[in-house]
C-alpha cells in the first residue's frame, strides 16, 4: 500500500512542514517525557516534594493532551 500526500508549494508550505516534521515533533515529546520520568523515578533524596510533584504534574498533563488527541508513544515502534 502507498500513501501519497500532495502539496501545492509554496501556498501549502505550512501544511507541508507539519506533515513532514512529525518525526521531529514525536522525538521532542519523547525526550521531554523521558526527562520528566527520569526526574521522578531517580529523584535525589533532597529533591523538594513540590518540585517532584511539578515534574509529575507536567508529565501527567503531557499524557493527557496526547490521549485527548488520540496519539501515544506506542504508535511508533
Amino acid at each position: 500500500m502507498k500513501a501519497i500526500l500532495e502539496f501545492n508549494l509554496p501556498d501549502d508550505n505550512q501544511e507541508f512542514l507539519l506533515a513532514t516534521s512529525g518525526t521531529k515533533f514525536w522525538s521532542v515529546l519523547w525526550e521531554l517525557d523521558q526527562s520528566l520520568r527520569s526526574k521522578t523515578k531517580y529523584a535525589p533524596d533532597d529533591l523538594p516534594q513540590e518540585k517532584y510533584d511539578a515534574y509529575q504534574e507536567i508529565r501527567d498533563k503531557l499524557h493527557e493532551l496526547m490521549s485527548d488527541n488520540n496519539v501515544n508513544f506506542d504508535m511508533v515502534e
